[in-house]
């Protein structure tokens, strides 16, 4: 990109953001949710969860149960935050006609995205480790920090696919269908509740609750709480490796990724045939 593009699409990107923020403010509604969205959840963990699951000395699952509600809250609260960013297509495709950036444009929208789950996964994360009592392992950082940097990884990935369904679909009643579906096969695909094979286990590599579960397992050393069990439920990507960890982290990313560029792509290609 030409110094003089980057310029032009950096200040498209800042005020595009500035106006996603103004938005969500003067949208008091919105506001709450996004406000009230991680305090809730935290509510739920302190009514589900057993504050000793990692640490009693009687052998139960209540410590995946907990990690497992950890990752489908962040997964859920990203999607929710995000489908319906970019339902105004025509309003979108009518800017671009006059020279504003598609791909500022979906930047700009996972930008204020990002900042606004730094908030909600911090609620979050840091709630959950108030009420459970997780070990502290120490992979990479403190063990809490990684488990913060997990949740708003998975909400942010959560973010980006749902960015790209408000890119597909054009109106509310396909678009929260969409996210129905979605939901289901978060819980389904992510190899947590039920054990898939086949092709279903090909499909729960794109699934980021699987992602987020198998970070969250890493950084507790769920496995330690799982291998009495003897019930098949334990898993190789939940040993508390820095790799698993890592790995975990990467997928998430790279996730998040292609949905950005998946979403840039389907409003350039409606932006295209508008101008055919």
């Amino acid at each position: 990109m030409q110094p003089v593009k980057f310029l032009k699409f950096l200040r498209q990107f800042v005020v595009l953001v500035e106006r996603n923020l103004q938005l969500i403010w003067n949208d008091k509604l919105l506001l709450a949710s996004l406000t009230l969205q991680s305090p809730f959840m935290v509510l739920v963990v302190k009514l589900t969860a057993d504050p000793n699951c990692f640490t009693s000395n009687l052998v139960n699952i209540g410590s995946r149960t907990a990690l497992f509600i950890l990752a489908a809250m962040a997964t859920f609260m990203g999607t929710l935050n995000s489908y319906r960013e970019i339902w105004e297509r025509e309003i979108i495709l009518r800017e671009a006609s006059v020279g504003v950036s598609l791909p500022a444009v979906v930047l700009s929208k996972a930008a204020v995205l990002l900042l606004v789950e730094v908030l909600q996964a911090a609620i979050l994360a840091f709630g959950f480790v108030s009420i459970v009592h997780v070990p502290q392992n120490h992979l990479l950082l403190e063990t809490d920090m990684e488990i913060f940097i997990t949740v708003l990884l998975t909400m942010f990935s959560s973010s980006c696919i749902g960015l790209l369904i408000s890119a597909l679909f054009t109106s509310g009643e396909s678009a929260i269908l969409a996210v129905l579906v979605l939901m289901i096969g978060q819980v389904v695909f992510s190899n947590i509740m039920f054990t898939v094979t086949g092709a279903a286990a090909t499909i729960s590599n794109i699934i980021v609750c699987r992602w987020g579960m198998g970070a969250l397992g890493a950084s507790t050393d769920l496995n330690s709480r799982m291998a009495w069990l003897q019930a098949g439920l334990d898993s190789p990507m939940y040993d508390a490796t820095v790799e698993n960890l890592t790995h975990s982290w990467q997928m998430l990313g790279l996730i998040s990724v292609v949905c950005l560029v998946a979403a840039w792509l389907v409003l350039q290609i409606a932006f295209d045939k508008k101008k055919a």
